[in-house]
């Protein structure tokens, strides 16, 4: 009895470093953030006055914040969605491949590694309405008549952003799926094979059903990240045209330092965060389920 508790303080003790990291780094600031969503906060003066939900209703009155609120669920569907097909057929077609599998990879793996702002100039340049490459290979090919100015159109300047979001994720998923296919078993391929199914027939039943779980992981990261995105928006568009684009970090942002509406931000950020909790819920009795 006594060397188990032994064994449970010396457990403690050697976690005592990373559990204090985790309470500054972690706990504090939420915290601190759930203290401001519920006061009037002036951070000139560091004045906190106690409100109630009155941030939550300013936020329930807010056209913008629904507006906001829209846009993220329609990024969030097209990212995923977008990133979920790529990333698999990508996958798939490394998984057929036996060598230079390793360097295939290794590129396709470069926009995931590549900065965020590097990203969001890249795709302005390629957006350019003048001089992009887009524009020049669609005229050349003559599916348009004239350049189009993706960012400037609230219709198109969501699906441009969501295109290059995509681009600079879909290797996150890839990589979850190509890991997940090593599993599937050769014996199972060759006897569904034998049996005469075709290849859609043998994803059906073999592949898709032994990757389910890495689709589920791919899903998952991706809509977290897709959540959590902010840098691509204000490289690119700023939130614009007309907030087409603009998703609800972008809205947290603009609520602290454009409005200096802290409280409401704060809020704003906790209603992001229980998003992104009933996504993770909803994955994890998934998971169990299965």
């Amino acid at each position: 009895m006594f060397k188990r508790r032994t064994r449970f303080i010396k457990g403690y003790l050697f976690a005592a470093p990373l559990l204090v990291v985790l309470a500054v780094a972690v706990l504090f600031p939420a915290l601190y953030n759930l203290g401001i969503a519920f006061s009037n906060f002036d951070p000139m003066s560091n004045v906190w006055q106690f409100s109630g939900v009155q941030n939550f209703a300013k936020l329930g009155n807010s056209p913008f914040f629904w507006n906001s609120f829209k846009v993220t669920l329609l990024w969030v569907v097209g990212n995923v969605s977008l990133q979920l097909v790529i990333g698999l057929a990508i996958a798939l077609g490394l998984n057929s491949i036996i060598r230079f599998r390793g360097p295939f990879t290794g590129i396709l793996l470069i926009p995931w590694i590549s900065s965020f702002v590097v990203v969001g100039i890249l795709f302005i340049w390629i957006y350019d309405p003048q001089m992009g490459v887009l524009n020049d290979i669609l005229l050349r090919l003559g599916l348009i008549e004239r350049p189009v100015a993706w960012l400037a159109s609230p219709q198109l300047a969501q699906i441009s952003l969501i295109v290059a979001n995509t681009w600079k994720f879909f290797p996150l998923v890839m990589i979850t799926l190509l890991a997940g296919l090593q599993d599937v078993s050769p014996e199972l391929l060759e006897a569904t094979q034998v049996d005469g199914a075709n290849w859609l027939g043998t994803f059906r039943m073999v592949i898709l059903p032994t990757i389910l779980p890495s689709i589920s992981t791919g899903v998952l990261l991706s809509t977290i990240w897709a959540y959590n995105s902010f840098t691509l928006p204000i490289v690119m568009t700023g939130g614009g045209p007309l907030r087409a684009t603009e998703i609800f970090g972008l809205h947290i942002f603009k609520l602290a330092f454009d409005a200096f509406d802290f409280g409401a931000a704060a809020a704003a950020s906790l209603v992001l965060f229980t998003q992104i909790l009933i996504v993770i819920l909803l994955y994890l009795k998934v998971v169990e389920r299965d």
